[in-house]
């Protein structure tokens, strides 16, 4: 996908985002750290992993064809037992026999863990969207919660490994802002 391409589906900017959720938005380092570092108990809920089909702007950026069959794990952050992030990622299943492949042995565990451990990782720019409620990573967030939620901030990167991409956006949460800054 062009960089343009991209942008029609995730603007690169976070202008209107409220000033308490720029710093997590704008960090390019672990977000698990981060999060770790603010609360007491962190873990990792794993909600699904396994087959899956790609949204058309994550095909395109996994180079992968329309309607294609992928790999995604959907989790949720919690933080002090309270649920702060929805983390969702993509990669092409041909890549789970080869860069990928510890990605769906992580359980419960962070896939930040692995990204930014491994010294062969890239990570492209981060871009951002309000996900409103009729978008469809908002109503993954909100059936893994099982309630109702507002309009959500996202950020989204392209990781790469041996030049197989692997897609990560993260929804921050309401009860993000909780934390300790």
């Amino acid at each position: 996908m062009t960089s343009s391409m991209h942008d029609r589906f995730w603007n690169g900017s976070s202008i209107g985002c409220g000033a308490a959720l720029l710093p997590w938005l704008h960090d390019h380092g672990s977000l698990t750290r981060r999060i770790q570092q603010r609360c007491r108990e962190f873990r990792v809920r794993n909600i699904h992993d396994g087959p899956a089909t790609a949204a058309h702007d994550e095909t395109a950026l996994l180079g992968v064809p329309a309607r294609q069959r992928i790999y995604t794990r959907e989790v949720l952050l919690l933080a002090d037992r309270r649920p702060v992030v929805f983390a969702h990622s993509v990669v092409a299943a041909h890549h789970l026999r080869g860069a990928w492949q510890a990605l769906q042995h992580l359980g419960d565990r962070s896939l930040g863990s692995l990204l930014f451990t491994h010294p062969l990782v890239r990570r492209e720019p981060l871009h951002y969207r309000i996900l409103r409620p009729s978008h469809a990573l908002h109503r993954h967030a909100a059936r893994a919660l099982g309630s109702a939620l507002p309009a959500l901030w996202a950020r989204r990167s392209l990781f790469t490994l041996h030049g197989a991409p692997l897609l990560v956006t993260e929804a921050f949460l309401p009860d993000i802002l909780e934390l300790p800054r």
